[in-house]
């Protein structure tokens, strides 16, 4: 029997629980309030009494004694998962859209979402209260994830952002965080969804209980993804994925059956008609109907330096764009040995791995899913490249990059791909010189020439490299040289100072500097060299800036978003030759035409692809799908599936007879 010392000193503690409970609560209050305060207060209105409110519940739930009759907890529960999840998920789309284009039945679907999470953690820990305060915890921090992503790189969160997180976390530094007003509302609100989802809960334990907690979750978890994920009911609301509008996709179909439905299209689907046979003849065919450009000769194997500019672009694609002084003068003078033109690319502000997918192998992203990110799925084995097919023909293969190995998993998918030697920052022989805090593309292309200078003679030299030094984050001042003057029809005193932008061309600038003392350099070796830049995407800079450039301009939205996705190619050489014509074409091609002006044996694949850059310049997932039942079209899909899931070395898509 306890006796009365220990009922006392029971007492005592349970007093003295109760006392740091309740300075743990009114602290949190406190702090809640004043936050809410600096970001929300705009007078004594009717956000005031709901911010000072949510403020006292979230603090004050800690310190409620929870009710411990199934009488009371049941109809709580209930109460909680009809009002809770509509309200939650109102909270993680506000801070981004103001939910008016949100689809019939996306409501609905997303709350189906949220109670899953629910379900899921409450199978796992069998508690209703870790379930209902985790799951708050879970969503809240996806709802956070999903709006940087969004104001970083101009789009929802999916799951191969998730696989890529060891990337982003390597640049976090490069961005600067802000909390808007309605993004902490948001917040205040989670706070008192988690608090309250703590303290409700269901009293039980023994086998019964368990059973029937085990039994509840695993049945709503079937019934979600038998009735709902895997019947009609998305389809038949026309809910899909919106790619072509990475912002419309959030705003119709809401974030959390965006992310649903970006990992429900990871798999990739096997084309109608493919066959070893079938593959076969369509070698055949091109092999006999492919003819080279009279222009390009059969060179000696000329040096091929391939560089991909992170976010170098001509905003001028936009529309008006003017500046103080030009921000591209050498690369707008280039004529001689050159050729040029726009690239259109998938991405925007970011996921530079998959413009250089694109590029490297010859595929295009339009064939896989449309959240794809193929440096941390598709690229799990060895495959042909650029760089195994010159490996093949005799190449010193080398790729290089100002940063870590491991970003984007280049570390494992360059040896797939067949290069010799990755060199990455930790590997740079030339003295470190950063810009904007990267490594700049002065001391990148010196590294280069360093590469150049002390590679194996006896073969010809491929050299692929990732700059850095234009990586977003665009807010470091700058001693500008270049001024923007005019956007659309907007003069700048009359718009602002968007200094973003003005910080981009200013980086630009450093840019073509650095690009032309690159090609001076080589204008003066004797070995015939072939260079090409391009850019991987376009830097996202704001709705006030692309608001002033689409001003009045007569653009319909689908072409304003088109011209987001162009980033400029340039290819030179360092000896008289003349260049075949290519023009405007997706970045799939590139690879296959900077393989064709060097005069290299080429694959089928290139030269298929050659073939098809003159009859579809654009193969993208914006044009998939009006092109989608084009035979040329359907055999390039087939070619693709081979190349990527094919695991045979040599594939005969890509046997160049040497």
């Amino acid at each position: 029997m306890e006796t009365f010392q220990q009922k006392l000193i029971a007492y005592a503690e349970e007093i003295r629980n109760r006392k740091i409970r309740l300075i743990l609560s009114i602290f949190i209050s406190l702090i809640l309030f004043i936050v809410s305060c600096h970001y929300l207060y705009d007078g004594i209105n009717k956000r005031f009494l709901v911010y000072t409110l949510l403020s006292l519940l979230a603090g004050g739930l800690l310190v409620c004694p929870r009710p411990q009759l199934p009488k009371f907890c049941v109809p709580l529960l209930l109460l909680y998962l009809l009002l809770i999840p509509r309200k939650m998920f109102q909270r993680m789309e506000l801070p981004l859209h103001d939910m008016s284009k949100i689809r019939d039945g996306a409501l609905f679907a997303n709350i189906l979402i949220i109670l899953l999470v629910y379900a899921i953690l409450l199978l796992i820990f069998q508690r209703v209260r870790f379930a209902l305060g985790g799951g708050g915890i879970v969503l809240l921090v996806l709802s956070l994830v999903n709006y940087y992503v969004n104001q970083f790189q101009g789009g929802n969160l999916n799951f191969s952002n998730l696989l890529a997180a060891g990337t982003a976390l390597s640049v976090l530094d490069s961005y600067q965080f802000s909390m808007t007003s309605e993004l902490w509302y948001s917040i205040l609100y989670f706070c008192f969804f988690i608090a309250l989802g703590f303290w409700c809960d269901i009293p039980g334990k023994g086998l019964k209980y368990h059973g029937i907690v085990t039994a509840a979750s695993l049945v709503y978890c079937l019934a979600f993804y038998f009735g709902f994920w895997q019947s009609d009911y998305l389809s038949s609301r026309g809910i899909e994925g919106i790619y072509w509008s990475v912002q419309e996709n959030g705003a119709q179909n809401g974030f959390l059956i965006g992310f649903g439905l970006s990992i429900k299209d990871l798999i990739i689907a096997k084309p109608s008609g493919y066959s070893d046979s079938a593959v076969a003849r369509i070698i055949n065919e091109t092999e006999e109907s492919y003819q080279a450009p009279e222009s390009v000769e059969k060179d000696s194997s000329p040096n091929i330096i391939l560089i991909m500019n992170e976010a170098w672009s001509d905003l001028r694609v936009l529309g008006n764009v003017e500046t103080s002084e030009p921000f591209m003068p050498f690369t707008d003078s280039l004529t001689e040995n050159t050729i040029r033109g726009n690239l259109f690319v998938e991405i925007l502000g970011g996921l530079t791995a998959n413009t250089e997918f694109e590029v490297l192998t010859g595929d295009t992203l339009a064939f896989l899913t449309p959240t794809a990110i193929p440096y941390q799925l598709e690229v799990n084995h060895d495959m042909y490249s650029l760089a195994r097919v010159l490996k093949e023909q005799g190449y010193q293969t080398m790729a290089m990059h100002p940063s870590g190995a491991g970003a984007w998993n280049r570390d494992n998918v360059y040896d797939y791909f067949g290069f010799d030697t990755f060199i990455d920052i930790n590997h740079f022989e030339v003295p470190y010189e950063t810009f904007r805090s990267y490594i700049s593309d002065e001391c990148d292309f010196n590294e280069i020439i360093w590469r150049y200078e002390h590679r194996d003679t006896d073969k010809p030299f491929f050299l692929f490299n990732v700059t850095i030094q234009n990586h977003g984050g665009y807010y470091h001042e700058l001693d500008n040289t270049i001024h923007l003057q005019k956007i659309g029809n907007t003069a700048m005193y009359d718009n602002g100072y968007l200094d973003s932008a003005e910080t981009y061309l200013n980086t630009i600038k450093v840019t073509d500097e650095a690009f032309e003392n690159l090609l001076a350099y080589f204008s003066e070796v004797e070995e015939p060299t072939i260079i090409c830049m391009f850019g991987d995407h376009q830097p996202l800079l704001g709705d006030i800036f692309y608001q002033a450039v689409f001003e009045d301009s007569g653009l319909s939205e689908t072409e304003q978003v088109a011209r987001k996705f162009i980033t400029p190619y340039v290819i030179w050489a360092n000896y008289d030759r003349e260049y075949p014509e290519y023009g405007d074409m997706s970045a799939n091609y590139l690879g296959a035409a900077v393989l064709e002006c060097a005069g290299v044996e080429l694959p089928p694949y290139y030269k298929y692809l050659l073939q098809l850059q003159k009859q579809y310049p654009e193969i993208s997932q914006r044009t998939i799908e009006e092109l989608a039942e084009e035979e040329a079209v359907q055999k390039y899909q087939i070619l693709q599936y081979s190349q990527l899931m094919d695991r045979e070395i040599p594939n005969p898509v890509f046997t160049t007879g040497n």
